[in-house]
């Protein structure tokens, strides 16, 4: 059985392409709070790199996500 290949054009977005940003933008939120929280208790003191360490905790958190929890792709 062959699958079939679903072309979105530029500047469109379908139902797919909006649950992926939303899970994207609820995993940025989570990484961020967690970030937060830490710096509040005094659990990390990021300092001056409290910029850098918001922007990249998504990326960690995302990466270790995939690398835990089971996926699927298609080929």
């Amino acid at each position: 059985m062959t699958e079939k290949i679903k072309i979105v054009g530029s500047w469109k977005l379908d139902k797919v392409g909006w649950k992926k940003i939303g899970k994207s933008f609820l995993l940025t939120l989570a990484a961020v709070g967690i970030e937060f929280v830490a710096n509040i208790t005094g659990l990390v003191d990021f300092g001056s790199l409290t910029p850098y360490v918001t922007t990249f905790i998504p990326f960690a958190v995302n990466f270790f996500k995939k690398l835990i929890l089971p996926y699927q792709t298609s080929n």
